[in-house]
Parts: C-alpha cells; structure tokens; sequence
C-alpha cells in the first residue's frame, strides 16, 4: 500500500508532510541544541513547492517582517512574501496547492536563523520530500471535502465576498450558471463527489435510485432528482421534522415544503415518503442500484444537499462503490419506506444492531471499516465502542462537532481527554452561541458569534462573507491517534449524542485506516488554525498597526517566538513533537487549563429556550440537538480530571478572554495556516 506520511531529515532538521484531500500538511522540528538566542535564534521555515515537470516555486506568506502592508493599501496592492523572505513562524504548515493534488509534489523546507538584530537572515539545514496523493488509496472508498471557508481572506480576495444566491426571496430554481465558479471552489471535491455520483446514475438508464435527504434546496440536486423521478426510478424519503414542514417565525414556509412537493410530483406519491422517525430523518444518502433493485454504491456522509450544506458550511461525504456496503444502506431504506418512517420498527430491524463489518481489513478496495446506522434502541451500540476507543488514545484525539453538550459517552469523553495531560486534544464546535474552539491545553471558549471578520479589521487583512445564520462547521469526525499505529476515524452524519442515536436516522462509520485518518486529521487541524486566528482578531482594536512576524529587538517583543515549543510546560512542545512523529521527554505531561463551563452554560440557555418547543435545525441557523440537550438539560458539570490539571481552578471570565485574544509573541497571531483557500485565516 501507498505510504501515508513521507519523512526526511538533515542534521537537526527534521520534517514529516502528510497528504490529505487537496491538502498538504507539512510539519517541521529541529532539535532542542539547534536553537537558542545566542547564534540559532530561528527566524522561522521557508517553503518551496514543485509539481513534476514544473519550476520550484516557494509559498508565500501574508505576513512579513516590515510595514510594507498597511490600511492604506487594497485588496489589488496588497502583495504575498516569498516564504524565503518572510519564513512561516509555525512548526507546522497546511498547504493547498492551487492546481491541486492529483499528482506527486515535491517540497523543499529550510530553516532560516537570524544573523543577529534585526530581520536579517541566514540558510540553515534543509530536506527536499516528494508527497504522493493518497485520495485514491482505496479503489472503493473516496472520503472528500467541502472547502467550508465562505469567511475567510481567501474568499474575499478570489470572489469578492459575493453572495451564493440571487438577492431577494428564496427559490429552488434559480440559474445557478453565474454561480458556478463559486460553488466548485466552494463545494471543493465533496461537490464533486456528488455529482459525478449523481450524473451516473442519470447516464444508467437502468439503474435504480434511492435518496434519504434532510435540509433539501439546492437546484441542481432537485433538479436531478425529479429528472430520475420523472423516469419511474426514483424513491425518496424526506425528513417532515418541524424545521422542514412548518412556518417560522415569521411565516415563511421551508424550502423543503417546495422540494418535497417538486419530488412529489415528478416521482408520484407512491414512491416519495415523508417522515422523521423519534424526531428527525438526519441521513443525506445516495443509493445506487441495478433494474433488478440490487445496491451496487452509495453516497453517505454529513453534508446536506442544500446551499448552505455545500457551499457554506465544513462538511464531508464518502462514496462507497461497493455492493454489501450499499446494501446495509438499501436495507436501511427499504424499512424506512415500507414502515413509514417509523423509529419503532427501524430499532427492532437487525439493521440498527449495532456496528456491521464493511471491511474487516485494509486492501486495495476497501479500508478496514464498520458502519452502524440508526435509530438503535440503545445508543451505546454505537457510541460505546466509540467512546471506548477515545478513552484508549495514547497521543491525539482531533474532532469537529456540532454542540457537544447532549447526553452520552462520546461527548463526555471528549471532554475527559481534553484534560488529560499526556494526550494532544483540540477541535472545534459549534454551539446555537457560536463557534467554539478547543484549545490544545483543554480550554473550551464559546463566541458571541460566527468569527468572520467584518469589523476593526487589522492589515493586512479584509472583511469576509459572513456566511449568514445558521451552522458553519457541520462536520462530525472524531480522529484517534492519528499518526501511531492504529489509527481511527469516526464520522457519518450523527451528531455522536445518545438522544440522536436513538431517535435520529443517521450513519456513523468507525475506519481503521491511517490515510483516511490522515485527511480528518488534516481537516480538523485546518478548521482549528482557521477559526483559532479569528477568535484573536475578534479583540482587535480599531486602527491598530500593521501585524508583523517577530524579529530580534522587535519592540515589547522580547520573547522569541519559538520558546514556547521548547518548553516542557508548554502543549506546543508535545504538537512540534507529534506532528513530525518525534520521540517525547519521558513523562513528558504539558500542562492544561480545561474549563468547558461556557459551553455548558451556552447549552443550558439554549434548552430552556426551546423547551417544549419543536426543535429548529440546520436549516435555519438554529441547532439540530435543541431535542436532545432537553433531554439533558441538567445544571452543567465538568467531568473529572486527574492529576495537575485537576488542581486547576477555571480562570475568571476576564482571564479567559484575555487568553482567548492572546496572539503569539511580538503580536503575531499563533494558528495561521495555508495561503490558499482552506488553511487561509
């Protein structure tokens, strides 16, 4: 099988670059003798890129060393830093190549020193490391993504903050060809993924479609669909949950009232049922089969087949082109449909057992996976195992989730190993409050709202799209041990709380495989950077300067801005060391500060809120689970922690958001990530 991480190394320079889906993570460490203050005081890596065939061309950083940027300057004066001479400041560095990742790159990294005062600097060690895609490392199993950064500089310098719909009311069928570019930088390969899915299953004539869908309103997936309609070979079972059959607030009914009827009428009554089992039907899943209705590939996954699913919000689908595989789906259907959408006789069907073996090993075609989908009678079929498996890291666990504040054992164990001193935790949320972003040392803050920057914008830097109401980072994985020997990803459509997996229709997938782990790795860490600078820039402050890299004498910046990755007190130490698959310290313990009461205390008001109400979903900008925090909407508590960290007491609210704001040393944000498109802040 393909290798899934490339290493090199130079005398104390070491580097470890990791393929993903369209997207490179690249992670440099040089040992602690090779830096100091006196004559290796680091200035940071230079990168350079080379397709085959092609010219060496290095990455170029936003930020560098002098003014040069200011608020004077625009968007079309505004130029990028050879990283050559303005080195990334980060251990690590997520790359997207613009012609993306379809063939082998190769990439050149070299450390620069200072020469002394000042931003002067000089050649130290460097390695060259060719990196081959790894998205076709399975024939049968294509894991893909939505770029998901509508708020970000990258949008803003490429699209001009345009909207993804025309202005005024909403429709299900407006000309979406002025939008085309939009949608595929957008959409990314998760778009693409989806309709290529779907345009073959239009080209067989013969072939039989099955389609489970939730929030529904993109045009050209209605149109698909009612096209296959038309042709007697479609069926559809279509989520009826309040948020999709009723008025809101001010009387406007869903799309999806709209695009039921649409499918209705192209497919015949007889062949579309509408329903929600406990309380949603939360599946977005294509099915293909042959004339004679046997399941031949399916297309699962957390991404909704509407605008803001595609085109907003984080999501991923994976595509299974394999029979028994497509099977356990076409099962799942065929007892939604016969039954009505009924979560009673789906929990008593051997199909919500619990896990079914997709693959038992890793080859060619298939990862090693399992796949369960519910509604279960007992949610722990499907999160015990998982929860098992977190409890069990020994180096990392990465995640991005919506509202870890339901019941049940996954979400109580991501906040058990967020305080664990010996395990690198960090992920992001988002809660019906805003976005969350898990620290590496355990601290859990909650925004006042989604972090695009619209306001007090610092240069070189824009506003961004807001990307209107609703959820931004729909993803639900949870990554284990990413890069040690059995690896683990979880990921589906579930919202990996109990009350779901017992009234919700969804998919989890548990894989055992390091190169899918390798691309929700690399996605979660570029959700982390992306998000984690703009939670600092929401304190900055009108007017102020120009951001900078730091330099020796960089004024009230005495503290170099690598000392916190080489220090044993410090999580950045244990990331520089895990990242590039370095050895640690014996009993090396960073030190965390957990405290996850803002979220707790975001979710209590928001079950009160809705209390006895039905629930909103993703649709609408109002949380999916509001069902399940009811059903746990109990006075807030922190889960146990042992050791150092349980001395801790929570910081005061004003500390935290001083923490919150803190930018690296000498006023350079810490997580800053890929100049484009995904890792761009």
């Amino acid at each position: 099988m393909e290798a899934t991480k490339y290493s090199a190394s130079s005398g104390n320079l070491h580097v470890v670059a990791y393929p993903g889906d369209n997207k490179i993570l690249i992670a440099m460490s040089l040992d602690s003798d090779a830096v100091d203050t006196r004559d290796k005081n680091l200035a940071g890596f230079a990168i350079w890129r080379r397709y085959q065939g092609k010219p060496e061309t290095p990455l170029a950083n936003r930020i560098s060393f002098v003014g040069g940027v200011n608020a004077a300057t625009t968007a079309a004066t505004r130029e990028w830093t050879p990283s050559d001479q303005a080195p990334f400041q980060k251990f690590r560095w997520i790359d997207v190549p613009e012609d993306g990742f379809d063939a082998p790159i190769t990439y050149r990294v070299q450390a620069l020193y200072f020469t002394g005062q000042g931003y002067k600097t000089a050649p130290g060690p460097q390695v060259s490391i060719p990196v081959a895609p790894v998205k076709a490392r399975h024939a049968n199993f294509h894991p893909a993504f939505t770029r998901g950064y509508i708020a970000s500089q990258a949008y803003a310098d490429k699209f001009d903050n345009k909207d993804i719909r025309p202005a005024g009311a909403k429709t299900l069928s407006f000309d979406t060809k002025p939008f085309e570019a939009q949608y595929a930088w957008l959409g990314a390969d998760a778009r693409t993924r989806l309709f290529d899915f779907i345009n073959e299953c239009q080209k067989d004539s013969a072939a039989k479609v099955d389609v489970f869908a939730y929030d529904l309103d993109e045009p050209n997936v209605i149109a698909a669909i009612c096209r296959m309609g038309k042709q007697g070979r479609l069926r559809a079972i279509l989520d009826d949950a309040p948020l999709h059959s009723k008025p809101n607030k001010s009387g406007v009914m869903p799309l999806e009232v709209g695009a039921a009827k649409m499918i209705i009428a192209a497919a015949g009554a007889s062949n579309v049922r509408q329903g929600h089992f406990g309380r949603f039907q939360h599946n977005k899943v294509f099915i293909k089969r042959d004339a004679q209705g046997k399941a031949q590939k399916v297309l699962f996954g957390s991404m909704n087949f509407s605008l803001r699913g595609i085109y907003v919000q984080a999501n991923n689908v994976i595509v299974v082109d394999d029979a028994d595989v497509a099977g356990m789906f076409a099962k799942a259907f065929d007892d939604a449909f016969a039954n009505d959408v009924k979560q009673a006789p789906f929990q008593a069907d051997p199909i919500a057992r619990g896990y079914m073996t997709g693959s038992a090993s890793d080859t060619q075609a298939l990862p090693k996976f399992s796949l369960a989908l519910s509604p279960h009678k007992n949610y722990s079929v499907s999160l015990g195992p998982m929860a098992d498996r977190i409890r069990k890291a020994t180096s990392s666990v990465f995640f991005a989730v919506m509202e870890p504040t339901g019941s049940g054992p996954v979400l109580d164990t991501l906040r058990e190993i967020a305080a664990r001193p010996t395990v690198f935790s960090y992920g992001t949320v988002e809660t019906d409050k805003g976005l969350a972003v898990q620290s590496p040392n355990g601290q859990m803050s909650v925004m006042t709202s989604f972090a695009a920057l619209t306001k007090n914008v610092p240069a070189p830097f824009k506003k961004e799209f807001n990307g209107g109401p609703g959820m931004h980072i729909h993803d639900k994985f949870v990554v284990v041990d990413f890069n040690a020997a059995n690896p683990t990803v979880f990921t589906g459509s579930s919202n990996l709380a109990s009350g779901g997996e017992q009234a919700n229709g969804d998919s989890l997938a548990m894989i055992e495989d390091a190169a899918i782990a390798n691309m929700f790795a690399i996605e979660a860490v570029a959700l982390f950077d992306h998000y984690h600078f703009r939670k600092a820039m929401q304190t900055v402050k009108p007017n102020q300067p120009p951001l900078t890299l730091w330099y020796p004498g960089k004024p009230n910046a005495p503290t170099p801005w690598w000392r916190q990755y080489y220090d044993t007190t410090c999580i950045q130490m244990r990331d520089r060391l895990l990242f590039t698959a370095q050895p640690l310290p014996p009993g090396l313990a960073a030190t965390k500060t957990v405290d996850w009461s803002a979220v707790d205390a975001a979710a209590a008001k928001s079950a009160g809120k809705v209390k006895g109400a039905a629930p909103a979903g993703e649709a609408t900008g109002k949380k999916e689970q509001a069902a399940s925090m009811r059903s746990s909407a109990k006075k807030p508590r922190r889960p146990s922690v042992k050791g150092a960290a349980a001395k801790r007491k929570p910081q005061p609210k004003r500390t935290r958001a001083r923490n919150a704001a803190k930018v690296g040393r000498g006023g350079r944000p810490r997580a800053f990530s890929g100049k484009d498109g995904i890792g761009l802040p």
